[in-house]
């Protein structure tokens, strides 16, 4: 049963450490080409009059929005490694400190079954 514990340990930091290469990937593309692709769109949007007409400012608000976002992946893929060392990290000792957890409560439940149990009688 503790073998099964640590198997599954092992597993799921193997998909953990997938995922943050993932996540890393993803932080390190670039975000101008991402986000930049989006401005003549916000031009093109079906019945802007009448967003217009609700919502005065909204292309300008979507443009604005759109620099920030910008800003936010770029410093976001400059600071990607870090972040996604430090998130690994933080997932990896959950897993085995997860699994040291059951470790022990395996072993605590294993003594308490096969100590003998007295019968008065």
């Amino acid at each position: 049963m503790i073998t099964f514990v640590w198997i599954l340990a092992f597993v799921a930091i193997g998909l953990w450490s997938l995922v943050a290469w993932a996540l890393h990937a993803l932080l390190g593309m670039d975000a101008a080409a991402l986000i930049g692709d989006l401005r003549p769109l916000i031009q093109d949007v079906p019945y802007g009059a009448v967003i217009e007409h609700w919502v005065p400012g909204w292309q300008a608000l979507l443009h604005s929005m759109l620099g920030l976002t910008q800003t936010l992946l770029g410093w976001l893929g400059g600071a990607a490694g870090v972040i996604v060392v430090v998130i690994w990290g933080l997932g990896a000792a959950v897993v085995v400190g997860s699994a040291a957890l059951l470790t022990v409560i395996i072993r605590v439940l294993r003594k308490d079954a096969a100590r003998p149990t007295s019968q008065a009688g």
